[in-house]
């Protein structure tokens, strides 16, 4: 058996008591296939958009335990109700692992390395550019009174 969790909505529009007779249909349906762990009732809450022009609905979570296969058997009896708008089963991921820290043996330190010393850059005086020769054309015109 494995653990999952299912989460669903119930149509807002209807009163308390048939939301949660509805409710109770589906922990029925899960009692008969599985064991529940775990069933708790949000209440009445506004969804973040709305689902068939609907704005509120009722809430609930419930964990519990089954085999894998009676979870689509679930999924079509959620799926055939039409006062569950959405519905979503999950698998619950917390159940890990978890070493205490005195067992956890320390790793070695590694060494950091010797820092590689860095020459700091010598200003040198440079050299000004010389400057290029420039070609001045010499010739010049002649007055016409010289010639």
């Amino acid at each position: 058996m494995r653990e999952f969790e299912l989460m669903f909505i119930v149509d807002g529009t209807m009163p308390e008591e048939e939301a949660t007779a509805v409710a109770s249909t589906v922990q029925s349906f899960i009692s008969s296939k599985g064991t529940i762990l775990k069933a708790d009732p949000w209440g009445r809450r506004r969804m973040a958009y709305p689902i068939n022009k609907k704005q509120d609905g009722y809430y609930w979570v419930i964990a519990f335990e089954c085999e894998p296969g009676e979870v689509d058997a679930l999924k079509q009896q959620l799926r055939v109700n039409e006062n569950v708008i959405r519905w979503m089963v999950t698998r619950p991921e917390h159940k890990k692992t978890i070493v205490p820290f005195e067992t956890v043996v320390p790793q070695e330190p590694t060494p950091a390395p010797e820092p590689v010393p860095v020459a700091a850059p010598v200003s040198e005086a440079t050299p000004a550019p010389e400057p290029v020769p420039v070609a001045v054309s010499m010739s010049e015109p002649t007055p016409a009174s010289e010639v």
